[in-house]
């Protein structure tokens, strides 16, 4: 069953997805330095549900945000840390998912070709 998000002004479910990918042939030059990154990020921002996960080349971030949290300013503190973990695309992908349950989750990746416990 969806989880529903209740705010003060709008009702929700689902969530959100962040994926960065390195540039071709580079590799994330510290992950579990780019998932504290990412950890912090989630707090300072006060993301719910947030679940990161990260890959030699590519990583996901999938959480819910408060109404109130303007996209744009959480991707520009993302960024502004991200050379020191790689070299990265200039291009993101950011989407709306289905669920943020680990169930839907793991059928996510995995059909992404990933595997979830090993990222």
């Amino acid at each position: 069953m969806r989880k529903i998000y209740k705010f003060s002004h709008s009702v929700t479910q689902g969530g959100h997805l962040y994926v960065h990918k390195t540039v071709a042939g580079t590799y994330i030059t510290n992950k579990i330095g780019l998932k504290n990154m990412f950890n912090a990020t989630s707090k300072k921002f006060e993301l719910i549900d947030a679940t990161i996960k990260v890959y030699d080349d590519i990583c996901f971030m999938f959480f819910m945000n408060k109404p109130s949290l303007k996209t744009e300013t959480l991707f520009d503190s993302i960024h502004s840390h991200l050379n020191s973990f790689g070299s990265w695309t200039h291009e993101y992908a950011y989407t709306s998912v289905y669920d943020l349950d680990e169930n839907y989750l793991r059928v996510y990746l995995n059909k992404l070709g990933f595997d979830y416990d090993k990222g």
